[in-house]
């Protein structure tokens, strides 16, 4: 007689209405529940058609590793990988290791360490721009290691798809909130971590400057300065161009460190028109009080989850991502969409 979801139901202790929400992946159950009364209904041969228990679970393992860890946007995204597989009940088990800098050759070294060390089944990667980075990518894939990148691209290696935002496009959309903000004049100062090493951080230089050329000619870009995740650095750059600037009444900070910034401008006692990347907390806090005028975000969600499920797909059962490239949507926020409540859930 086949078992019934009542029959599971009574050896887990717990009504049929939480079975359903377990075997369905639906919501409104810890996650820890949750699994143990799939591995309770798997036991006890309880079969539908609709349920498909995981395989070889914990069995798979995917390295992840981020830069920047300095980097609010960063932080969250490795909590993002680290909870994602709990939380969806995916077998899959990241690894995750990050660095603080930008140094192509501490990537590759916690590259290698994941790969001899665990090993690793596939690769999750913020690939740096590195021709050396690109070779260890393809390197891996040959040796059937599959690599998704995820934040920043690397389009011209043989990684297996990319999960992440346009930075050329993100960029854009920064300049025309500028030129808003603007009303069209006055002059920006364009803030990097560094002039090269990091994709998106160009990227989204090239998109910022080709709009104003295109759509504002009579905002002036000052040359862009590059302050290295150094946070006292950004705050005096800032300082001393206001000082010796008055006309200056826009910052542009691609830079994924921007205390520095809020903290010069505050300082300084100036209204500058401000324009950052990414929905964090420190970000949406100084929308809050004024400090900022947009923030672009990126979805991380969708970069912290969907990376797992593509190499969980392809691992187990052979299925290739639909797609090469999954790019996350555009959003903007500014004071009428955040809320305090929106700080708190960051």
């Amino acid at each position: 007689m086949a078992v019934t979801i009542q029959q599971v139901a009574d050896a887990c202790g717990v009504s049929r209405g939480t079975v359903d929400r377990a075997l369905h992946n639906k919501k409104g159950i810890r996650p820890e529940v949750a699994l143990q009364i799939q591995k309770t209904a798997q036991q006890m041969g309880y079969v539908s058609p609709r349920v498909q228990f995981p395989e070889n679970e914990h069995t798979l393992k995917a390295g992840v590793v981020l830069h920047s860890s300095v980097s609010p946007f960063m932080r969250v995204l490795s909590e993002q990988f680290q909870a994602y597989p709990v939380e969806s009940l995916l077998p899959i088990t990241p690894i995750v290791r990050t660095q603080a800098n930008r140094d192509y050759n501490l990537q590759l070294a916690l590259i290698d360490e994941l790969v001899e060390n665990h090993p690793i089944d596939g690769l999750i990667i913020a690939p740096l721009a590195s021709d050396r980075i690109r070779e260890r990518i393809d390197a891996l894939t040959a040796n059937g290691i599959p690599v998704i990148t995820v934040n920043t691209d690397m389009a011209d290696s043989k990684r297996l798809a990319y999960v992440g935002s346009d930075s050329i496009a993100s960029g854009r959309a920064a300049a025309a909130l500028m030129g808003l903000a603007m009303n069209g004049r006055g002059i920006v100062l364009p803030i990097l971590d560094q002039q090269s090493g990091h994709y998106a951080d160009s990227q989204r230089l090239s998109g910022f400057t080709v709009e104003m050329l295109q759509n504002y000619p009579d905002i002036q870009l000052l040359p862009p300065v590059s302050c290295y995740l150094d946070t006292p650095l950004i705050e005096r750059t800032v300082l001393r161009e206001l000082r010796e600037n008055p006309l200056l009444t826009g910052i542009y900070p691609s830079t994924a460190v921007r205390t520095g910034v809020f903290q010069a401008v505050q300082q300084a006692q100036r209204k500058i028109h401000i324009v950052v990347h990414d929905f964090t907390p420190d970000n949406l806090k100084m929308i809050r009080s004024g400090v900022v005028d947009f923030a672009i975000g990126q979805e991380i969600q969708k970069q912290g989850s969907l990376p797992l499920r593509l190499m969980y797909n392809y691992l187990a059962h052979g299925q290739l991502p639909k797609k090469q490239v999954y790019l996350t949507n555009i959003e903007i926020k500014f004071f009428y969409n955040t809320s305090d409540h929106d700080i708190a859930g960051c």
